[in-house]
């Protein structure tokens, strides 16, 4: 019997002063014809921390036991390191890989990666088909169903896809600062181009 999945993206979800910023920068890019824009209602600022395929009857624990893990989890701060387009026309902002955050994500897909039964995402399989993973993500998405898991974690945010790579796309850019203290984890239904296209669930970090 097949089972029933959709596609998750469990996220640092920034705060609203971040969040207006970042949908500030992607309307920029709407004149660009970016293939999203951010807007807090159909596509959401995050940072990713775990993107992949669960069978549909475990989103409930899997709710849980993010809500149990971020009660475990206090506040830390993540710093904005500059300004990147890759060649595939995303435009984002990278953060720095601090130890806080590398741990939350291990916390992360070790807790989940057993509900996600072995299922990896269509576009994956694709992209991994065509040659466009390195070994070490192809490992990673046999493993855990995410390519940027351990060393190939790259925690963004994205403000725009563009069909094509554009040397003068970061200019659009003001200089701002993109840092700030994370507080709440996110359990979002995963759109196109690697979006929090709807949210499930939102979870506080400890104050305590």
């Amino acid at each position: 019997m097949k089972c029933e999945s959709t596609s998750l993206n469990i996220e640092i979800s920034p705060p609203a002063g971040i969040s207006q910023r970042a949908i500030s920068v992607s309307q920029a890019f709407k004149s660009r014809s970016s293939l999203f824009v951010l807007d807090n209602k159909n596509y959401f600022p995050h940072i990713s921390l775990y993107m992949t395929e669960f069978p549909l009857e475990n989103i409930k624990e899997i709710s849980k036991n993010l809500k149990q893990l971020a009660s475990e989890t206090k506040p830390f701060i993540i710093e904005s390191t500059g300004y990147k387009q890759d060649n595939d026309g995303y435009i984002y902002v990278s953060y720095q890989i601090s130890l806080k955050i590398k741990k939350l994500q291990t916390d992360i897909v070790k807790l989940l990666n057993p509900l996600r039964r072995g299922l990896i995402r269509k576009n994956d399989k694709l992209r991994i088909r065509l040659g466009k993973y390195s070994k070490a993500q192809q490992k990673n998405v046999q493993l855990y169903g995410y390519r940027g898991v351990g060393n190939e974690f790259n925690p963004h945010l994205t403000f725009a896809k563009l069909e094509t790579f554009d040397k003068t796309a970061l200019s659009l850019i003001p200089k701002y600062d993109f840092s700030f203290e994370a507080s709440k984890i996110g359990l979002f239904y995963l759109g196109d181009y690697g979006t929090c296209h709807k949210p499930i669930k939102i979870f506080n970090l400890s104050k305590k």
